[in-house]
């Protein structure tokens, strides 16, 4: 019924560094729960519940009046590239019976940011009280709740998941005591209500019921309705990732990258395209517009969108973003179709990785799904079918049916989202555009092959934060 959206500043102290200011993230929050409402003409009193989604992996430490002590590490901060070489090198056997063999330790995932403040910033692992991911940190500035969901918690590579609850070994392997970590609970279980002063801050009632809320990429499968065996879902944010669906897995195939609409993010910002603090839409859509007025192929341009490390499907936290075929002739606008183009043609490589499958249909979801032009490149480039939901927000609608569900509304999250999510188009690949990227594709594979072994040889000075 309304909708608004905010962009919190990522900071990059170093040249493999991504930080935010949690602050920033609840101040954030505050502004787009107005802005909704207003937007959707619903006084805050008619708000039945409150359901909360946040990108994975990123734990803030904050002290025992819920204060936060430090910026959160993003999944593609590669800063402990080296704790997670100590924790395969000493641990690995250890880790293997622990967590199992499906999730490889890497620099995404929780665990080893955890042993980077353990090594380097022992001040401020003894100040934290609790260390809470992105979502929960909202949820207890909402309501005063410490809590997380089993959701959330499996992307920080400390969860257990036969008991359903932190890992002690991991938490004793890391250094980080059970104490400093929240209670687990369901994600649709009410935590509580909106408080007062957070109520005068959103505009919401005090009281309003407020879920637990799971992580990113739950909410955007049950948003997207990705339940179907022959239906996959394709997610574009700052990141991508692609799940497809397997019997007796929540996330069936699972790949991702490291920065997808970061790398468009990162071209308007180098371009100064717009107002992408006032107006990040308007912004966007000017670089799309620009870069649809080039043919595919961008000129003889290829992108690789590997800007902070990748995780997929190779995984390479020293890997880096190369433009190839530059000459003189080339503006702005063929830099901004190879952008585009080279996301696409890394979701083909990742969806060619996860072997086959009976997916006939891709829900195409998040940010980087609102523009039909880059919708066009992907079907283009991938040879699939792309569907087009009616909300493709898809994380938020997840969120709103976990609240959904935790007040009594629906009796399930599979029958809400099959109640809720439409699909409303479609987007087919054009033939002739296939047929020119199955030419460019083994170019840039070979690209991928040629360039990685020299990652790791450039040498990178640290800088200082301008």
């Amino acid at each position: 019924m309304g909708e608004a959206y905010h962009e919190p500043r990522v900071h990059h102290p170093q040249p493999n560094w991504a930080e935010v200011e949690p602050e920033e993230w609840w101040e954030s929050t505050v502004a787009v729960v107005r802005e909704a409402l207003q937007r959707a003409g619903v006084p805050g009193e008619r708000v039945l519940g409150v359901g909360l989604s946040g990108l994975q992996h990123a734990l803030i430490p904050i002290d025992g009046r819920g204060k936060p002590l430090a910026r959160a590490m993003l999944w593609m901060d590669q800063r402990c590239q080296p704790q997670v070489e100590w924790m395969v090198r000493e641990h690995s056997e250890l880790i293997e019976e622990i967590m199992g063999r499906r999730w490889p330790v890497s620099t995404t995932m929780s665990a080893p940011k955890l042993r980077w403040i353990v090594e380097n910033q022992p001040d401020l692992l003894c100040r934290a009280h609790k260390f809470l991911l992105a979502k929960d940190f909202i949820r207890f500035r909402l309501t005063g709740t410490l809590a997380s969901d089993p959701s959330d918690a499996a992307g920080t590579f400390l969860f257990d998941q036969h008991s359903g609850d932190w890992s002690c070994q991991m938490l004793e392997l890391v250094g980080v005591s059970l104490e400093k970590m929240p209670p687990i609970r369901d994600s649709t279980e009410v935590a509580g209500g909106v408080t007062v002063e957070a109520a005068e801050a959103t505009g919401l009632a005090p009281g309003t019921p407020v879920v637990i809320g799971g992580g990113d990429t739950i909410c955007t499968l049950s948003g997207a309705n990705a339940f179907d065996p022959k239906r996959a879902c394709l997610y574009l944010g700052t990141a991508a990732w692609v799940s497809i669906p397997r019997p007796g897995t929540t996330f069936g195939s699972f790949g991702a990258t490291a920065t997808t609409g970061a790398s468009l993010k990162w071209l308007v910002e180098l371009f100064g395209v717009g107002d992408l603090q006032h107006s990040p839409g308007s912004s966007y859509t000017a670089l799309l517009q620009e870069a649809g007025g080039v043919p595919p192929g961008a000129r003889g341009l290829i992108f690789l969108p590997h800007l902070m490390g990748e995780r997929g499907p190779q995984y390479n936290p020293e890997a880096k973003g190369v433009l190839f075929g530059l000459t003189l002739a080339h503006t702005r606008r063929e830099i901004a179709r190879a952008v585009l183009e080279g996301c696409a043609l890394h979701l083909r490589w990742i969806l060619e990785s996860l072997g086959p499958s009976d997916v006939e249909e891709v829900v195409a979801v998040g940010g980087g799904a609102k523009s039909a032009f880059w919708r066009g490149i992907i079907a283009d480039v991938t040879g699939i079918t792309l569907l087009v939901p009616r909300v493709l927000e898809a994380g938020a609608l997840g969120a709103a049916i976990l609240a959904g569900v935790g007040v009594g509304i629906y009796p399930g999250v599979q029958e809400a989202a099959g109640e809720l999510v439409r699909i409303v188009g479609r987007h087919k690949p054009d033939g002739a555009r296939h047929e020119l990227y199955r030419g460019i594709y083994p170019i840039f594979l070979e690209l991928e092959e040629r360039v990685a072994p020299l990652y790791g040889r450039v040498p990178v000075e640290r800088w200082k934060e301008g």
